[in-house]
């Protein structure tokens, strides 16, 4: 009996912890592929070809969506389905998780249970892609040969197969045929030239594709005909290519049509909108491709002479009968939509435009199919983003309220259990647990915190003394700055009146805990503000390590951290994007230089002067 092969996922986050938790749950039911950065993550796509992809959103190589989109970009691994795993949930990084067309996404903390819902569902409908595909490249090797003319020919353009309306249309019984060199008996001698270049390319074609071409044979009689041919290249059990396959129509009578109107109705022909002249019993005398094509047909040729109401269902029919026609008899003109009928019986949104001729109505169509849907969706997906928003509402508050008092008190005991614990190596691992509590903490404020700042569009201003703030602000680190032994420099003179929101003291504390975060010990930091006449510019100097140029524009985006993290310093991501919203509110700017006295970086916020 033979083993039944287990799907494959792969898993890809920066977090080895992460990927760990993610192959827990599901190691038991499926082989586990594993990444640890963007890249990585992709060249493994491509190579492994696994079933499913949980890809982290935030890594510092290549961030989710990028390789997301690369995923589906690649022919070799666009059906794949991909899970964007994030702490996100805002409208932006859904937005962006679409149009890098992910399949679907989880958000942090990961459910088990949900998990392996969301993997079986998207294994469920791959393996129903997969069984289509597999079913359509059947159909396909039958519809290859579909046709009027079938022949075959050897490597030696010989033909080895021909049909009953191939002998038809060359004038010749088939023991004529078989066995002859096809281009040196049937084709004219000026195209033979780029006849042997097309088979030859035919011939050598690697994947079987099959190639669309036109061109002209000669019959018995000596006549040329057009024909137009889809031709693939036969090989045999190993592969080696043994011959061509084609199917041809005979096109000479359109070909005539198409030329003759073609010189004598250029512009019209030219139109991508559908237009058609009737005459006075309601029959079609001109028809341009395009409105042959919008209503299914392959040729005009299939309409004229026939009658409008072929491209309408009754009830349509009986709507114009009713208002179109008698608005038209009066005015000699009608604009405005209708269902049109294709031919294979679908119904699609129109436009129509209607002008009155001596003896009949031309008539310009154009389908509106695309605009109806794209209307369609913009109103779902106004719907969409607010059921999205208040969700996101819902999850701040759980965040908020839900969150921090679990937290609160896991804390609490910790703290508890290291005043009486004595073992140095359990003290290590519950100031550790103590450490990670503390950061999850900050964690939820800040996400609490950015959550509503990113739905408030304006904020309520007083005039405030930025001297007076920055001082409380300080005074909130002083023993942060003693315990590594930094000094602070304020040098704020006089007083600095600004219009601003109390919430702008969350701006500077930023600032200053990182600029102490990240200094070194026995460094100092420098607060001063610049006056630029309607504005004063708040600068906060710190002697770390300062800021690549390149990173320098995405240090205030959404967890975003430098890609050389700082051993032993941890954050959240979101503190500069806090700030930067913040700032934005109050009609500000942000932004991060190098410190002009050297090691170090200037982070500064305009504020509007009072």
């Amino acid at each position: 009996m033979t083993p039944s092969v287990r799907p494959r996922i792969l898993i890809a986050d920066d977090e080895p912890m992460n990927v760990e938790l993610l192959e827990a749950y599901l190691s038991s039911d499926y082989d586990i592929i594993t990444a640890y950065g963007g890249l990585e993550a992709f060249e493994k796509a491509v190579v492994e070809r696994p079933d499913l992809v949980l890809l982290d959103v935030m890594m510092p190589d290549m961030n989710g969506y990028q390789v997301c989109e690369m995923i589906k970009q690649s022919a070799e691994t666009q059906f794949i389905p991909v899970i964007l795993v994030t702490a996100l949930s805002g409208r932006e990084d859904r937005l962006k998780g679409m149009e890098s067309h992910a399949d679907d996404f989880l958000t942090k903390p990961i459910d088990g249970l949900e998990l392996k819902m969301r993997v079986m569902s998207l294994l469920r409908i791959k393996s129903l892609h997969d069984r289509i595909m597999f079913e359509r490249d059947q159909a396909q090797s039958y519809l290859d040969v579909a046709g009027v003319m079938i022949l075959v020919f050897d490597k030696d353009q010989k033909v080895t197969l021909v049909n009953k309306r191939a002998t038809e249309i060359l004038g010749y019984e088939e023991n004529e045929i078989l066995g002859k060199k096809w281009l040196d008996t049937f084709v004219p001698e000026y195209f033979r030239p780029t006849s042997l270049e097309k088979y030859l390319d035919i011939m050598h074609s690697d994947n079987g594709d099959i190639v669309y071409s036109e061109g002209p044979v000669l019959a018995r009689n000596g006549e040329e005909k057009i024909i137009s041919w889809y031709s693939k290249s036969l090989k045999d059990d190993n592969g080696h290519t043994v011959g061509v396959l084609s199917s041809g129509e005979d096109i000479t009578l359109r070909k005539k049509v198409e030329e003759c109107l073609k010189h004598r109705t250029t512009a019209m022909e030219s139109s991508v909108d559908g237009i058609a002249i009737l005459d006075e019993r309601g029959h079609y005398v001109y028809v341009n491709a395009a409105h042959a094509r919008i209503h299914g047909y392959d040729s005009p040729d299939e309409l004229l002479g026939r009658s409008w109401k072929m491209l309408y269902g009754e009830s349509e029919i009986r709507k114009i009968y009713e208002t179109v026609i008698p608005a038209f008899s009066v005015k000699g003109e009608w604009k405005g939509e209708s269902i049109g009928l294709r031919k294979d019986g679908s119904s699609f949104f129109q436009e129509i435009s209607l002008t009155a001729l001596d003896n009949g109505v031309i008539c310009i169509v154009r389908d509106t199919t695309q605009r109806k849907e794209a209307e369609k969706q913009l109103k779902e997906y106004a719907g969409n983003l607010q059921s999205l928003n208040e969700m996101k509402d819902l999850f701040t508050d759980i965040l908020r309220h839900d969150l921090l008092n679990p937290a609160g008190i896991a804390k609490g005991f910790t703290t508890v259990l290291m005043q009486d614990e004595t073992d140095p190596a359990r003290l290590e691992r519950l100031k550790l647990i103590n450490n990670n509590i503390k950061r999850l903490i900050d964690m939820i404020e800040s996400a609490a915190q950015f959550a509503k700042l990113e739905d408030l569009e304006h904020l309520e201003f007083k005039a405030m003394d930025l001297r007076s703030i920055l001082c409380d602000v300080a005074n909130n680190f002083e023993m942060e700055l003693g315990s590594k032994n930094i000094s602070l420099e304020m040098d704020l003179d006089r007083t600095y009146p600004s219009m601003v929101n109390p919430v702008i003291e969350g701006v500077f504390s930023n600032y200053l805990s990182n600029a102490i975060k990240y200094g070194p010990s026995e460094s100092i930091i420098k607060i001063e503000i610049e006056d630029l006449g309607e504005e004063w510019k708040v600068k906060v100097t710190d002697n770390g390590d300062g800021i690549p140029d390149s990173e320098k524009s995405g240090v205030f985006e959404r967890f975003k951290r430098l890609s050389e993290k700082k051993k032993g310093v941890k954050g959240t991501g979101l503190g500069l994007a806090i700030a930067k919203r913040t700032i934005d509110l109050h009609g500000g700017r942000v932004g991060v230089d190098n410190n002009p006295e050297g090691r170090g970086s200037v982070f500064w916020a305009s504020i509007r002067k009072a």
